[in-house]
């Protein structure tokens, strides 16, 4: 990481983009963004963007078209945690070989991130953790950024994934948590998801945070596709609290 880059994601879209051969055209092409949130230009979020830190780590592992999504919410995780989020581009045969060597780590803890109910009977049988131990080893969790229908691609179709174990979050938290409805519990977006892994991983602080960012970029989102000014209320206080 450079101070070019301020997290791993800004990095991987610009690679992106430098190999791209089309431009990426997303709703409300005509609208000046930022270039580091995505938002709108008058709705922008980078001055609420809090910093964080955590005794766990995370692996973003993007679907490729998830990376210039101005809706994507993986990003939010490397945006408040840059020096405990990993990003990477998912590839079915050639995984990016800094990723596998995270993977092998000994000193690590690493978990899949998707619920072991929907794995289903074509999954090889895996270790499901409900309870992450204290032993000193680094707990990363291993994210599936895309769509419901291509994580589970890309959970099924990962060979050298199969080895490392699902992690189940506690129906308490899963159940507890209720920023949007879905058809689904174990619907949650992916800053969702690492919300709630931070509160199994101990860090209620930075779980807080992120959340509540994440709830902040709904807002600022909601913003610009009414091609409005957000209204800065109270949560942005509470956010700017944590910077």
């Amino acid at each position: 990481m450079t101070s070019e880059y301020p997290n791993q994601y800004l990095r991987l879209r610009a690679q992106r983009l430098a190999e791209s051969t089309r431009e990426f055209l997303a709703r409300g092409k005509s609208v000046v963004r930022c270039d580091a949130c995505q938002l709108a230009a008058f709705a922008c979020i980078c001055p609420w963007q809090p910093r964080l830190v955590a005794s766990c780590e995370f692996v973003l592992l993007m679907h490729r078209d998830e990376v210039f999504k101005p809706t994507n919410t993986g990003r939010l995780i490397a945006d408040v945690l840059p020096a405990q989020t990993h990003v990477f581009c998912w590839s079915r045969t050639e995984p990016d070989p800094a990723l596998l060597a995270l993977l092998n780590d000994t000193q690590r803890r690493c978990v899949v991130v998707f619920p072991a109910e929907a794995a289903g009977s074509a999954s090889i049988q895996r270790e499901v953790v409900r309870e992450l131990p204290v032993d000193g080893k680094l707990t990363t969790f291993i994210l599936l950024d895309g769509t419901w229908k291509q994580s589970g691609r890309m959970f099924h179709l990962s060979r050298w994934l199969d080895a490392v174990p699902c992690v189940q979050l506690p129906e308490a938290l899963v159940r507890g948590y209720a920023v949007r409805k879905s058809h689904q519990e174990h619907y949650l977006s992916t800053a969702e998801a690492a919300g709630l892994c931070l509160q199994m991983a101990r860090e209620q602080r930075a779980a807080d945070g992120l959340l509540g960012y994440f709830q902040l970029f709904n807002i600022h989102y909601l913003a610009t596709r009414a091609t409005q000014p957000p209204v800065i209320g109270d949560l942005h206080a509470q956010i700017l609290g944590y910077r």
